[in-house]
């Protein structure tokens, strides 16, 4: 940490004391102590990581306030001289006694108050929403920044997700990753997640310099094109099917009967299976799993001219154990039905239901079987196009815009 109370009660403060003879000098003469816990901490001038404080060894403190890391300590102080440089009124390690919690950094900017973590490490989903709602309990936003240390690629498009990094997506303007590496002096906005599995998603990322890019510029809705989106998509999913086989005989084998109740090849899955949508995060289970149950096991049970409810869409994806949706602390609850009604809303464009009532359907024909390789990407085509419409009309997307992602920087992985 780099805030510390001396033996008189006033602070110290590391990023406003560069003096290494002063404070030698000080270090010899007196103590320093934590200004949460109270007990006394050691004064490190090392060469390897930033100055700091730490509690000593024999202290039986809180695990999680040590071991900071010298890549953690680097992005705290740059993020600190950057909000600083702004005119922002910005505290660093500020202590909230009320709440008992100590945010990197705390700004109060126009009558709000706002505690801005910078995570370079995975939180467990107890720990993580704990600390955000005893922010919003008291009144304080929170912004959770990622280390970039955090941001693991598979390629330019295409990120790895973990259910820690499902919990800091902000939700204004539109859903979104920050991450912020030091090294780089760089934030890295991912927009446009949208899970293919899991743990594997596509996003559109851009850098911005802290150099060039203010707080409010990072909360700016980019305008991106679909164009990429589309053919990252249709090649992963061309991919899938030739490999579906040992994929989901390993980790989705109801799956695999449901295709073989219904005399489906796994590699010939109807094409209204594995679509993007925008707020298909909102569900943990593999896109394509909780989409074929929809489509095959729900609506492909009802004769074509059979009637169904949006209420019934509802209750099958509610009760079905198959289909486990996320924690996004960030979205209203109900965000996993805004991704059910999504997915109606595609298959009506598909022409497999239509929609008769505000909340009521009927069936049309049954989903698609293609048989030949040909037909396999014919049918894919159509139903990919007829998702990202879903997208352009939530987002301001535009077919010929410049790709806006750079290549990235090496080192940030």
């Amino acid at each position: 940490m780099f805030v510390a109370r001396r033996e008189n009660g006033e602070k110290i403060h590391l990023l406003h004391n560069q003096d290494e003879r002063a404070l030698l000098a000080m270090r010899k003469k007196e103590r320093f102590f934590c200004p949460i816990c109270g007990r006394e901490v050691q004064l490190k001038l090392g060469k390897q990581k930033r100055w700091h404080f730490a509690h000593k060894k024999t202290n039986q403190y809180l695990v999680s306030a040590e071991h900071e890391s010298a890549y953690h300590m680097h992005g705290k102080e740059q993020l600190y001289r950057w909000f600083r440089e702004q005119g922002f009124h910005v505290e660093i390690e500020h202590y909230l006694p009320a709440i008992r919690q100590r945010p990197d950094l705390f700004i109060e900017m126009n009558g709000r108050q706002i505690a801005i973590e910078y995570q370079c490490a995975s939180l467990s989903t107890e720990h993580l929403l704990k600390r955000t709602r005893s922010y919003w309990k008291a009144g304080i936003q929170i912004l959770w920044i990622l280390g970039g240390n955090q941001l693991k690629r598979h390629s330019a498009y295409w990120i790895s997700l973990s259910s820690f990094h499902f919990l800091c997506i902000q939700s204004y303007p539109q859903p979104s990753l920050l991450f912020f590496c030091p090294n780089e002096k760089s934030f890295m906005k991912c927009e446009l997640i949208t899970p293919f599995s899991t743990n594997v998603s596509f996003s559109h990322i851009t850098y911005f310099p802290v150099r060039t890019v203010t707080f409010e510029e990072l909360f700016c809705q980019v305008p991106v094109t679909k164009k990429r989106l589309e053919r990252e998509w249709q090649n992963k999913k061309n991919y899938f099917r030739m490999n579906v086989l040992p994929i989901w005989n390993y980790s989705h084998k109801s799956l695999l009967h449901l295709l073989y109740q219904y005399h489906l090849s796994p590699s010939c899955f109807p094409s209204e299976i594995g679509v993007p949508l925008p707020s298909a995060f909102a569900f943990q289970t593999h896109p394509f799993v909780w989409q074929a149950f929809l489509c095959i096991d729900f609506i492909g049970k009802f004769k074509i001219g059979d009637y169904f409810s949006l209420h019934a869409v509802f209750y099958y994806v509610n009760k079905k154990r198959s289909i486990q949706r996320r924690t996004l602390p960030y979205f209203p609850q109900n965000v996993w039905q805004l991704a059910t009604v999504e997915y109606v809303t595609f298959l009506c464009k598909v022409g497999m239901i239509e929609k008769v009532d505000m909340h009521k359907y009927r069936k049309t024909r049954q989903f698609a079987m293609p048989k030949t390789e040909a037909e396999v990407k014919e049918y894919d085509a159509i139903c990919l196009s007829h998702a990202l419409a879903l997208f352009e009309a939530k987002y301001n997307m535009r077919e010929e815009k410049a790709d806006i992602i750079k290549g990235y920087p090496e080192g940030i992985t």
